[in-house]
């Protein structure tokens, strides 16, 4: 396994390096792993599954790298540097039938401020492009050491998934291709076709894209208060389960080695204890990646839904009648109505500490070209009036006018060679636009 370097990338996904033409560091990464892989199925004449690609998003310090590691490295000890910008990492895994062959997965995180999270994903050539559609699952990890920030970071990148899926969906339906109603399909299969919440039409939204929700840091919130963690836990079984997505609660990342413990169900060893939580995510998240998604699981999952433990629900093992609706929430069921209703509980429960700034509410852009910007995300155009607070607006104001100042000086060095007066003038002409 092979992981890039990250610094300098934040340019480069605004410059995209994915497009025609262009060579790079992660393009030759990428080469390389289709050429092995490639020549390998051409030996043994099978070509199997494409390449499959696993996305890793979330709010910035919320664990991404550090799941990263433990998903690819379980008994590694090491804490990884943070990531800033995007970071690339690559699996290889015999195949189940042919031990000779090897499935490649790549995996790439987007890490840093929600600027750089709105650019990266607005890419098609980075986030869930057409040849990346297919095969690709996005892991959305939340941080539960600051709980104000889970549900609109969780809305945020549900939206972004669902957005691009759209935009995606949209061109390739223009050629006539039917593999958007093959994946909204798979989606349909994975989650039920017999499940009670599939019976009723706009319950379960099916974006066609395979989602797991991983909610870190458990070990910071599993000793608050028994109220506390019934909200937070079907809050996000409400919006796991209406976005037939999976939800697993994981702690202690940053821990020591795995545990030695004769006794697993030890509840006074913090390595065992992990373990117990990373050990079925690894398991399912690895199926999804390198077997699919509408394929069987081998391994036995236990679905758990009490709010004392922590979650561990696979696509589909939840019900919309288990979950229950706020108090004074109305009936049950899903819809917006039901979605705002969780959101008001969650948010008397988890109020924003005075002053704060969210990840989320660093900055909010239009919605994609071509896609719908409500629903539930906070990347759509009705978000700012979902989150209206001052000093919100004032830091998202600051870094647009970064953001746009960033952009034309890109846009003058590309247009050719530029001397040193007019950098200057382009950098001034960007900061009083």
């Amino acid at each position: 396994m092979s992981k890039g370097a990250g610094p300098a990338v934040q340019r480069t996904v605004v410059d995209s390096p994915f497009a025609a033409g262009q060579k790079n560091i992660w393009t030759d990464i990428i080469d390389k792993n289709k050429v092995e892989a490639k020549a390998e199925a051409k030996e043994k004449g099978d070509q199997g599954r494409p390449d499959a690609v696993l996305f890793v998003v979330g709010a910035k310090g919320a664990g991404k790298t550090t799941l990263v590691s433990r998903f690819l490295y379980p008994d590694k000890t090491e804490v990884p540097k943070p990531t800033e910008g995007m970071d690339y990492n690559y699996a290889r895994k015999a195949h189940p039938t042919n031990i000779e062959r090897k499935d490649v997965a790549h995996i790439w995180e987007i890490a840093g401020t929600r600027q750089f999270a709105d650019e990266a994903t607005e890419q098609e050539n980075v986030f869930m492009g057409m040849r990346q559609v297919t095969t690709a699952v996005v892991l959305i990890v939340l941080d539960l050491s600051k709980p104000h920030e889970v549900l609109p970071t969780l809305e945020y990148w549900l939206s972004r998934v669902k957005s691009r899926a759209e935009a995606t969906f949209g061109k390739l339906e223009k050629r006539s291709s039917r593999l958007p109603e093959q994946l909204r399909a798979r989606s349909k299969k994975v989650f039920g076709a017999n499940h009670d919440d599939a019976k009723e039409v706009g319950v379960i939204s099916h974006s066609g894209v395979t989602v797991v929700i991983a909610a870190t840091k458990y070990d910071a919130f599993k000793n608050a208060d028994a109220e506390l963690k019934k909200v937070m836990s079907r809050t996000l079984r409400f919006l796991a389960h209406t976005n037939a997505a999976a939800l697993f609660y994981l702690g202690g990342l940053r821990g020591g080695p795995k545990s030695t413990s004769l006794d697993t169900g030890a509840d006074d060893d913090p390595a065992a204890e992990r373990d117990r939580q990373l050990n079925p995510f690894r398991a399912y998240l690895n199926h999804l990646v390198f077997t699919g998604a509408d394929k069987p699981l081998r391994a036995k999952l236990t679905p758990e839904t009490d709010h004392l433990k922590p979650a561990l629900l696979p696509i589909g093992s939840d019900r919309l009648s288990a979950i229950g609706v706020p108090r004074g929430g109305g009936g049950g069921g899903g819809g917006e109505d039901a979605l705002q209703a969780w959101r008001d509980v969650f948010n008397q429960m988890f109020p924003k500490p005075a002053g704060a700034v969210t990840w989320v509410g660093g900055g909010f852009r239009a919605p994609l070209e071509g896609a719908g910007g409500g629903g539930s995300g906070g990347g759509g155009g009705a978000a700012p009036e979902r989150y209206p607070e001052h000093e919100v607006d004032a830091v998202r104001n600051q870094r647009q006018a970064e953001l746009e100042q960033f952009r034309k000086q890109q846009a003058a060095l590309r247009s050719g060679p530029v001397t040193a007066g007019k950098a200057k003038a382009v950098a001034k002409k960007a900061a009083v636009a």
